[in-house]
């Protein structure tokens, strides 16, 4: 299974801006060392140089997979700056998570949905 990692701005929240023009690589939660990182590849599965995410000038990561982990951390050579990310749930758990009736997430797709067919119909 592949895992997807959405972009993202890099922030530093002491300083309160983008970390801009930065490399960094993705662990997993594990390597609390951060002594292996993670293979990743674009989006069209093409593997990227080195495993490393830049930040550009604009501080912010690309989108990103990663093939065994649905959460890593993702932290500069010099660790000043670590995140933890989730991946984007794949549109299958998606799908079991609204179509399980006792959640609020399914009652309000259900009902707008609804709500929908009945403005169609009146038309």
């Amino acid at each position: 299974m592949t895992f997807t990692f959405a972009a993202a701005v890099a922030w530093d929240p002491q300083g309160n801006k983008p970390v801009k023009n930065v490399s960094f690589q993705a662990y997993a939660t594990s390597d609390t060392g951060f002594t292996t990182p993670l293979a990743i590849t674009d989006t069209f599965g093409n593997p990227i140089v080195g495993n490393i995410l830049n930040s550009g000038s604009q501080g912010v990561f690309p989108q990103f997979n990663q093939a065994t982990n649905a959460s890593v951390v993702v932290t500069d050579p010099t660790h000043t700056y670590a995140w933890t990310w989730n991946c984007v749930p794949t549109d299958a758990a998606t799908a079991n998570f609204i179509n399980t009736p006792t959640t609020a997430t399914s009652a309000a797709v259900y009902a707008h949905a609804a709500a929908i067919t009945l403005a169609l119909g009146a038309n």
